[in-house]
């Protein structure tokens, strides 16, 4: 029993010595980054009610979470996510305000993963949020400062993908697919399975060019010309702008300079 209390529980590991300095090392680098962008930091509880990472709010299923009782019988969880908790402040604190929040934060989710996944349960998550910005701009900023980050933490050989959600919900929307049918074309496509495409273009009466879109998207990624190209091939008019959106970006990020980091993926 005493040799066990030498362990720790499966999923989690001490830190110490030149691990931990490198680890500080990179966190402090990526906030001062973070702070030459305007954003200030923000901590918040190791745990949360339940329902702020209920699977419908966009986090993890409940069965990764850690969930415990407290004396009063409320229900909660060791976070698994930090970005739900910055959106219940914004809604607590920040209601009124109608200029961008820039919010950044660095702490330890806690996931319940599988063994078999070889993940860590414990890890730390750094982030950040800008809140009431919903423009070009704004996007082109957090691909900027996202690719910042990269570099002050030591990479030099990376490329950020960007792709844009809406384009593909139009043309789902335009084939008349349901949501559970756009989701599987969804991860056919990312997985490059060409022959379930196939099979679901043919339960379907679609138009060749819609047809042909959907089987060449796969291969839809590269440099900016991807996106101009595609444009030529679609009439849809909520797809083309969400093309354009992504042309207001790339222009946006050539003059941040950030232009050879990012490849564009559709």
């Amino acid at each position: 029993m005493k040799d066990a209390l030498l362990h720790t529980p499966e999923g989690v590991r001490d830190i110490y010595y030149m691990e931990l300095w490198r680890k500080e090392q990179v966190e402090r680098h990526i906030e001062g980054q973070m702070r030459q962008y305007g954003f200030s930091k923000i901590t918040t509880p190791m745990f949360e009610y339940f329902d702020i990472f209920h699977k419908e709010r966009g986090t993890l299923p409940s069965r990764d979470m850690y969930k415990f009782v407290d004396r009063d019988g409320e229900t909660l969880v060791l976070r698994p996510d930090i970005t739900p908790q910055i959106a219940r402040c914004v809604a607590k604190y920040f209601r009124q305000e109608e200029l961008p929040l820039r919010l950044c934060y660095c702490g330890s989710v806690f996931r319940n993963y599988s063994v078999y996944q070889g993940k860590l349960k414990e890890s730390t998550q750094i982030g950040a949020e800008l809140i009431n910005g919903a423009g070009a701009a704004e996007d082109a900023e957090m691909v900027a400062l996202m690719i910042d980050c990269l570099k002050v933490s030591g990479l030099t050989k990376f490329q950020v993908e960007i792709g844009q959600a809406d384009f593909f919900r139009a043309l789902a929307e335009e084939a008349g697919m349901s949501e559970e049918e756009s989701e599987e074309l969804r991860t056919l496509i990312e997985s490059k399975n060409i022959f379930g495409v196939e099979q679901i273009m043919s339960q379907k009466e679609l138009s060749p060019e819609l047809k042909q879109i959907f089987l060449k998207l796969s291969e839809q990624f590269g440099g900016i010309e991807t996106v101009q190209h595609m444009k030529t091939i679609t009439r849809n008019e909520r797809a083309i702008a969400a093309l354009e959106r992504l042309e207001q970006v790339h222009k946006a990020l050539v003059s941040y300079v950030k232009e050879p980091y990012v490849t564009y993926d559709l």
